[in-house]
């Protein structure tokens, strides 16, 4: 279908456009989510703060949590970016949201019958290292005050490699920091500075020597490809430096251009984005990169290590995927506190606000402040879990999922004919209702998942392109 990168010459590259299949070129010009939840996020619907609470109450008590804060404030945008953040010179409003935040989390503890566990700790944003130090120490001691930190809970980071000093790393690491992730998205200059996100080489090596010197020492780092102005060069030179760096795990991005949504993308130069053949050969190169030095694929966007958990979970077959990407913590229970952030419980999916002064009043009011959400029913669990063995193991025994789910084997039966199509192309293989993914380009499996999607047809909602 697309040869391999392996051992591909600078003259195949000039020839890779006469090479892919037009069939395939308009499934990689095609949009589909990205499937970090089931149903994708813009179908959620308009949700009752009272469903979430009565969802926290019904928490199994043998279950430990993961929990995730979100901090929506950047002191600079930049302009690629798809998350619901927005840019402060002043820091009193980060002080207000993290006054919010300690109000949301003693709402969250009324409505717990029990100290849930963590099994894991996730600071996102946004930029989290905006927050003072004060600010943080605050929001651990709420943090302890309702949930059980565990010696083995992990506690993650999201890291500005740009706004970063030895003492502050040294107060994280205190703190119980145990993983951080550093965005990178491009080490080329040109690219950098088009996107609004300049950072030289040598301060990402300096924060990740801090980082390692300090004893945190799983280092993740994020990047993106089909910015403007890359080029085959500029990825391999990217590349080269992030081997230098040696992280433990590496994701690598596709950029999403949606500037109906996100306005600040519209000061990126759509003639010096990439178009979908350049964006594929670029993945080529970085898979091939990647794999060549040691780093294992997973799924559709991230490398690891060998001996890294992600990758063992893949290995054992207990990886998930969510709004942080893919993970291999135990469980799909995850509290989401801050905007915009997504609780996913045994009910359903509860998003809060996305709109400060909506996310304040209702705190205020002491409800919980929910907005937007998905109460599963039907076939979603089924439907949900499908989707999830495709998007993590690029196979799925439909058999055993409708088995352990009481459902007959054939109810899925339609789904497998809407699959001969992409059977033909060579994408897929279906024998006794084992669906096996078999192209050479993974994010293609988004278009797989979709065929299992009982939401997304004739919707007229927009996603990403797969490629």
């Amino acid at each position: 279908m697309i040869k391999s990168a392996l051992g591909m010459s600078t003259s195949e590259e000039i020839s890779f456009s006469r090479d892919i299949d037009p069939k395939i070129l308009n499934l990689l010009e095609s949009q589909a989510p990205r499937y970090t939840s089931y149903p994708a996020a813009n179908r959620f619907q308009e949700l009752n703060h009272t469903v979430a609470e009565s969802w926290l109450s019904t928490l199994p008590s043998d279950k430990s949590v993961g929990l995730y804060i979100h901090i929506p404030f950047c002191p600079k945008l930049c302009w690629y970016c798809g998350c619901h953040t927005k840019m402060t010179y002043r820091y009193e409003p980060i002080e207000t949201y993290i006054d919010l935040l300690l109000e949301e989390l003693r709402l969250l503890a009324t409505h717990l019958l029990r100290r849930p566990k963590l099994h894991s700790l996730h600071f996102g944003g946004g930029s989290p290292t905006i927050l003072k130090l004060k600010d943080l120490d605050r929001l651990f001691y709420a943090i302890h005050s309702t949930f059980d930190v565990l010696p083995t809970t992990e506690i993650a980071l999201e890291i500005d490699p740009r706004a970063i000093t030895k003492h502050e790393v040294g107060v994280y690491a205190a703190l119980g920091f145990n993983r951080v992730s550093l965005g990178i998205q491009d080490f080329d200059e040109k690219v950098q500075k088009t996107v609004n996100r300049f950072q030289p080489f040598d301060l990402v090596s300096n924060c990740t020597s801090l980082l390692r010197e300090s004893g945190i020492s799983n280092i993740s780092m994020d990047l993106i490809y089909g910015l403007p102005f890359q080029t085959s060069s500029s990825i391999k030179n990217t590349i080269e430096k992030l081997l230098y760096l040696e992280p433990n795990r590496i994701a690598y991005f596709s950029y999403a251009h949606l500037p109906h949504l996100k306005k600040h993308q519209r000061l990126i130069p759509e003639n010096a984005l990439p178009n979908t053949l350049e964006k594929t050969w670029f993945y080529l190169i970085i898979k091939n990169l990647l794999e060549k030095s040691g780093y294992k694929s997973i799924g559709i966007d991230h490398f690891a290590k060998e001996g890294d958990d992600l990758f063992l979970s893949l290995q054992n077959k207990t990886l998930r995927r969510n709004f942080m990407g893919y993970t291999p913590l135990p469980n799909d229970y995850i509290l989401g506190v801050g905007m915009s952030s997504v609780s996913e419980l045994g009910h359903g999916l509860a998003q809060n606000s996305i709109h400060f002064l909506n996310y304040k009043t209702k705190i205020q009011y002491h409800c919980l402040p929910a907005s937007r959400g998905w109460r599963y029913h039907g076939d979603d669990h089924i439907r949900k879990a499908v989707i999830n063995h495709l998007m993590c193991y690029f196979e799925v025994d439909l058999n055993e999922i409708l088995t352990q789910q009481g459902y007959p084997l054939h109810y899925l039966d339609r789904e497998l004919t809407h699959l001969k199509e992409l059977e033909t192309m060579g994408i897929v293989s279906v024998k006794n209702r084992k669906v096996q993914f078999q192209a050479d380009l993974p994010m293609l499996v988004r278009s797989v998942a979709v065929i299992f999607d009982s939401y997304i047809h004739g919707e007229g909602k927009p996603h990403s392109k797969v490629a």
